[in-house]
């Protein structure tokens, strides 16, 4: 049945696009995609990936979606950064140095490890705040890659908005 609702649904959304209409188009574009999914093995990583990619960008057609997404990133990335500790300058900037002698109070690390998560996901990565250990590497690497590919579907996704498909 899932397999006869894809099509439905894609048929549904191709008359739509010959009409130009949007935002309804959008609306079958993830129901089709949906559809799909529920054809794939319950356990699969195929099924896994693409309810993630449902829950995370709406298939790219949900900018409330892309942007929680991007803020969940940053946050949680910041929140790792703050475990390990980031350099910045002379001095150590994480969660255990906070409102210590010579470290950054409780509302300065917070604004530094978010702006440095910022600058990662945003890839543009000014280069003077850097991670120290091996879990801010790899949560940089991480976030970096991350971010670009979700800034990719934002552009997207407001370029589908505003323009008629």
């Amino acid at each position: 049945k899932y397999k006869e609702a894809e099509d439905v649904y894609r048929t549904i959304k191709i008359s739509l696009q010959s009409q130009t209409l949007g935002d309804e188009t959008g609306e079958f574009f993830i129901r089709e995609m949906i559809a799909r999914r529920k054809q794939f093995p319950k356990f699969s990583l195929t099924r896994f990936g693409s309810k993630l990619i449902d829950l995370t960008t709406g298939y790219g057609e949900k900018m409330g979606n892309i942007v929680y997404t991007m803020l969940a990133i940053i946050i949680v990335s910041a929140i790792l950064f703050g475990l390990d500790g980031v350099s910045y300058g002379d001095r150590i900037v994480a969660f255990k140095t906070m409102g210590t002698d010579g470290g950054y109070s409780y509302f300065e690390t917070l604004v530094n490890l978010i702006y440095f998560s910022v600058v990662t996901y945003s890839t543009v990565g000014y280069g003077e705040i850097l991670p120290t250990g091996l879990l801010g590497k790899i949560v940089m690497m991480f976030e970096g890659m991350v971010g670009a590919i979700v800034m990719s579907i934002l552009i997207i996704a407001m370029y589908k908005k505003t323009m008629d498909r």
